[in-house]
């Protein structure tokens, strides 16, 4: 191993790793409350002897732009182990794009074995059979200097990456499967930010209760929550304090602040203009607004039949396909074939969900155990 903790050191390592087919990656940092400071970056290159990593020093190098190119290059491929946080902190360093080619350890066990979330320790012993511990995994990473075993627990990380990398890469290629560790890889690394969902009446599961005044005074907190910025939904009140709002129509921002869930700060500065239009709301509800609705049931043999029988394709399509539940068919997804199952929509629009690697890998067998379990029907 090598230490690069001088520019100098840098710049002349920057020429090694331009060209790379691989790269082998893992950093160290310091997580708190202010965020995350990396603090050290493994670096292996395919064709390298064994033994050659470079454990770049990210505190005393404030400068990493000697790297950028390397980094840069989307036809060199990331191998790494759980790297999601990993990714994070060299592309925000660096100031690069996201790479296009991530091959993650971790990932790859899942699309070939039911094991999600394991450690590289356990990989280590799986698929190499070596026994190896974690003596340094909370050290402080911050302090200087790093004593000579911690730097070379570091470097271990990454030393046997490659053997990893070829081993995994060996069994998935019999499969078929590289794209699909790729793409998955990529998922996990760069996920997607949710946005908070548009509500309506049938998001408020006692709106049923209300009358045609708190009805209105509902529909008036429905349509102020949707046009406010994704930004200020995350601080709006929940559907619980709304519903709690538009039942009570407080008329003051004393009235308001009153409510449970309700900031009283925010009720304070805003609380007598905001009180003002919902008082008007339910004051000028109109009869032919209002809309009779009838509470929905908490739960159905239907919704049971449909549970049982996701529940039972997902564990028999993942064992034909020897790959982990969780991380091919995790629950949300699992949630939304549901929904939309229940909603009377046929198993091939449902699984409209499951996207492009997912639908590659599970879409055929999951029609093969429809044929042989039907579906059960549905009252739509």
């Amino acid at each position: 191993m090598k230490i690069i903790d001088r520019d100098q050191e840098l710049a002349a390592l920057s020429p090694r790793l331009q060209g790379a087919r691989r790269l082998y990656l893992d950093t160290e940092f310091d997580s708190s409350k202010a965020g995350k400071k990396l603090s050290l970056v493994q670096i292996a290159r395919d064709g390298a002897a064994p033994d050659e990593v470079f454990l770049v020093d990210a505190l005393r190098l404030r400068d990493l732009s000697p790297l950028k190119q390397a980094f840069s290059e989307q036809s060199c491929e990331w191998v790494l182990h759980a790297g999601l946080q990993d990714i994070e902190l060299l592309v925000e360093r660096l100031g690069i794009e996201p790479p296009t080619q991530v091959f993650d350890t971790q990932v790859a066990w899942a699309l070939l074995s039911p094991e999600a979330s394991v450690s590289l320790s356990y990989l280590k012993f799986r698929l190499l059979g070596l026994r190896t511990g974690k003596p340094h995994q909370a050290d402080d990473w911050l302090r200087r200097p790093l004593p000579e075993s911690q730097l070379r627990y570091a470097a271990s990380d990454i030393e046997h990456l490659p053997a990893l990398r070829e081993a995994l890469g060996e069994r998935a290629d019999a499969l078929g499967r590289i794209p699909a560790i790729h793409q998955a890889s990529r998922e996990v690394a760069q996920p997607v930010v949710s946005t908070e969902p548009e509500l309506s009446l049938a998001s408020f599961r006692n709106a049923w209760q209300l009358n045609r005044r708190t009805q209105a005074a509902l529909r008036f907190l429905i349509d102020w929550y949707n046009q406010r910025p994704p930004d200020e939904r995350r601080h709006a009140p929940d559907a619980k304090t709304m519903m709690a709002i538009a039942s009570r129509v407080p008329a003051s921002s004393d009235d308001l602040a009153r409510i449970k869930g309700v900031h009283r700060g925010w009720a304070i500065r805003h609380g007598a203009r905001f009180t003002q239009l919902l008082q008007a709301a339910a004051d000028n509800a109109k009869a032919e607004d209002f809309v009779p609705i009838d509470p929905a049931p908490y739960a159905t043999f239907e919704e049971f039949r449909i549970e049982a029988w996701l529940g039972m394709a997902r564990a028999e399509v993942c064992t034909r396909v020897s790959a982990a539940p969780d991380l091919v068919f995790p629950g949300r997804m699992l949630k939304r074939v549901r929904d939309d199952l229940l909603e009377g929509r046929s198993l091939e629009e449902s699984l409209l969900h499951l996207g492009d690697w997912r639908g590659d890998l599970l879409r055929g067998p999951l029609y093969e155990f429809a044929n042989e379990r039907p579906l059960p029907r549905t009252a739509s």
